[in-house]
């Protein structure tokens, strides 16, 4: 990645502030210019001292004056600058992070599929700490050097240019630790990144997976491997912070060596007559003011190195483009106007790499009906699912609602008519309601009971000890499979969708709860088109009709009684289950 796109990256949220950008280098240019004054009284004073004693008085009290207001000018430019440049990184860290999070909501499953969760932590954090810093921190160095070394030099060399050319003699050695410095730095702060990545992402996997460790007591193995992952992490930013750390004193050894040649010519110049002692006072105060700006520089190298280098992951972020988009309005389904809700899947087939998981995939939901799709483990029936939301889109074919292309429907709407239920359930860090009410944030206590109720999560609210205000914790740690399914199914529920989609849903119920659960079901999915996938036969034949699925083609359909006389997989199946449910009696 190129430097100049990296900068037009970090522009494109630099340019809103460019004013307030502006107005902060103006601040410190100014300040620069009142600084250099200094040296220029300083000298006065000086050449005061070799003249009559009485205006000698005078003199150095009026040059003690103005470098007090030099100082008292210097500290409100130095405060100004110091507001406009922190002010406005914290105001591009603010835009980047908002833009951040939206986008990786809107990157698709493949993306998220070759991305740890670690990665996304290492962008929201330190990425986006190291580009604030470049341009707060970062551009007052840069500023400050790119102003302050033409001054002094214009000045001394008004001087003596003799004496400015051999004070610059160690000017290349500065150049080539510079470059140098840079060079290593993006290097190994890139590498830094990744390791926090990984580290960041073994910690999340070790939380996420504290019932499986404890299980297979691996906390000690899980220990040691994050303590090799740190010990590794903390090397490296060692190393790169005695490289930082050194950057500095070397480039103040470079401007002492400076002093010395000023010193040791410019103090033969003033025994020659050749340099007034005032001169030589002023020249060897401004060669040791380059001490300041050659150190920001080094810091301005270090802190910008750093910066680009997070702006190129960063870039390279937003540059994946989501492979779900909405669909371009231009549908007979008007925005707002709630569908019917007939389903209809028109030859489809998806496709993941090599693997086909649907294979010319035809059938149709009448609006308000039931469709049960059963089939044995990976014959494609959550990918089937998945495709009404558009969580993923048709390698070939379509599916349509109301006879309109989903493609074609504006995304959010689409969403906002499917209530999804999937297999595998995820729950936030938050209260029961907060988790039920998801996306139907303003629905009254008596509907999110009524939810409840229907789910079958009522009793388990007497047990609850908060009632519906009990923290579930992380991904609902303090719950069962089952209870996790039916505050999935109460959240689906809630929000009354025109098409409702169970993904195995009561696959963690056992079967007398999953039948108590569908008797109540059925007040929800006869008002809607439900689409009910399982791996149940008591379950698929409460629906109107029932799709088999078998390695992503359509194996059987028909109804339940029509299936079991074709003495196929599913008749197979439903002996199989009825065999298994009297012995359980047994």
């Amino acid at each position: 990645m190129t430097f100049r796109k990296q900068c037009g990256f970090v522009g494109s949220y630099v340019r809103p502030y460019r004013g307030r950008l502006a107005l902060g280098i103006a601040a410190i240019v100014a300040r620069d210019l009142v600084a250099f004054t200094a040296p220029l009284l300083v000298r006065e004073g000086v050449n005061a001292l070799t003249g009559p004693p009485s205006p000698a008085r005078w003199t150095i009290g009026a040059v003690s004056l103005a470098m007090a207001a030099v100082a008292i000018v210097r500290f409100a430019f130095q405060t100004s600058a110091r507001l406009c440049l922190m002010t406005t990184s914290r105001d591009v860290e603010y835009q980047m992070r908002g833009n951040l999070l939206r986008h990786l909501f809107r990157l698709h499953s493949e993306f998220w599929a070759r991305t740890r969760v670690g990665d996304a932590m290492a962008y929201a954090t330190n990425d986006l700490n190291a580009v604030r810093m470049m341009v707060g921190p970062g551009a007052s160095s840069l500023s400050e050097s790119a102003v302050a070394l033409p001054i002094a030099l214009c000045i001394m060399a008004t001087v003596s240019w003799k004496l400015t050319l051999a004070a610059l003699l160690p000017a290349p050695l500065a150049a080539w630790i510079v470059t140098r410095a840079g060079r290593v730095i993006r290097q190994r702060f890139d590498a830094i990144q990744a390791l926090f990545s990984t580290m960041s992402a073994a910690v999340q996997q070790g939380v996420s997976g504290v019932r499986v460790v404890r299980a297979f007591v691996q906390e000690k193995a899980e220990v040691r491997r994050f303590e090799a992952m740190n010990q590794s992490y903390v090397a490296a930013n060692r190393g790169l912070a005695v490289y930082s750390s050194s950057l500095d004193p070397l480039l103040t050894f470079v401007t002492g060596i400076s002093v010395l040649i000023v010193l040791w010519y410019g103090g033969s110049l003033v025994l020659a007559a050749r340099l007034s002692v005032g001169n030589f006072v002023m020249f060897t105060a401004y060669t040791a003011m380059l001490a300041r700006p050659i150190a920001s520089l080094g810091r301005a190298v270090n802190v910008i190195q750093r910066g680009m280098a997070s702006a190129g992951r960063l870039q390279r972020l937003f540059e994946e483009r989501p492979a779900i988009v909405s669909g371009a309005g231009d549908s007979d389904v008007a925005i707002g106007v709630r569908p019917r809700g007939a389903v209809t899947f028109d030859r489809v087939t998806v496709r993941f790499g090599s693997l086909t998981a649907l294979r010319s995939v035809s059938f149709e939901i009448p609006a308000g009906s039931t469709l049960a799709i059963l089939g044995p483990t990976g014959a494609g029936k959550s990918t089937l699912a998945r495709l009404v939301p558009r969580l993923i889109d048709p390698t070939e074919g379509g599916v349509l609602i109301d006879g309109t292309d989903c493609r074609d429907l504006d995304l959010d709407e689409l969403r906002s008519w499917v209530g999804m239920v999937p297999q595998e359930t995820f729950l936030f860090s938050a209260t029961l309601a907060e988790n039920i009410t998801l996306g139907a944030t303003e629905m009254s206590l008596g509907r999110i009971l009524e939810a409840t109720e229907i789910a079958g999560l009522a009793p388990d609210l007497q047990v609850f000890p908060a009632g519906m205000d009990t923290v579930v914790g992380e991904r609902g740690i303090m719950l069962s499979g089952g209870q996790k399914q039916r505050i999935s199914l109460a959240r689906a529920i809630l929000r009354r969708p025109r098409i409702l989609i169970l993904d195995d849903t009561l696959s963690s119920v056992d079967a007398l709860t999953g039948q108590r659960i569908l008797d109540r079901l059925r007040s929800v999915t006869s008002e809607r088109t439900t689409l009910l996938i399982t791996h149940r036969v008591a379950t698929a034949m409460c629906a109107d009709r029932i799709v088999v699925l078998q390695d992503g083609r359509i194996a059987e359909r028909g109804s339940h009684q029509q299936l079991l006389a074709n003495d196929g997989f599913y008749s197979r199946l439903a002996r199989l289950q009825t065999i298994e449910q009297e012995l359980e009696a047994l």
